[in-house]
């Protein structure tokens, strides 16, 4: 029986250490499994045939800019002590269309003071009055440089005095 008595409080040990090492091995193995997919899908380089457009797909980009001069008119104002100094930039789909729009950049110019100078101070001032007048002003190029198409104007100054 004594026997017997120290045979039992060692298979509870060797028990314990066997199942720790299952365990362990499950854990190893469950972690290596974890960090192959992460590496694979997570640190891999990109697909370069996905990347690349396909024919008859549309391309969103940036497109050729065009920066006009400055542009300094006086608002209308009772007073006439008000004016307005800007420098716009517009952005077109191809290099040959931002040619075409510099040739006729004297006309697009003309737009721009005939449409400023109608302005009060009040509507250049707000937030809104330069949305207004950025959408105005793209309108009325795309009407003055049909058939190309003029996608965005841009302000890069726009101070009120």
């Amino acid at each position: 029986m004594a026997e017997d008595q120290k045979a039992n409080p060692d298979e509870p040990k060797k028990k314990s250490k066997m199942m720790f090492f299952i365990i362990l091995g499950l854990a190893l193995l469950l972690a290596g499994g974890g960090g192959f997919f992460a590496f694979t899908t997570l640190m891999s380089p990109p697909d370069k045939t996905a990347q690349q457009p396909q024919e008859g797909d549309d391309v969103i980009g940036v497109g050729e800019m065009v920066t006009f001069g400055e542009f300094v008119v006086n608002l209308s104002d009772p007073k006439g002590k008000r004016y307005l100094k800007c420098k716009i930039s517009v952005e077109v789909e191809t290099v040959e269309a931002g040619d075409r729009i510099k040739k006729i950049e004297p006309k697009l110019r003309d737009i721009v003071i005939m449409l400023l100078t109608s302005l009060a101070f009040e509507e250049v001032m707000t937030p809104e009055g330069k949305i207004r007048i950025r959408d105005e002003l793209l309108e009325r190029f795309n009407q003055a440089a049909r058939p190309d198409r003029i996608r965005n104007l841009y302000f890069s100054d726009f101070v009120v005095q």
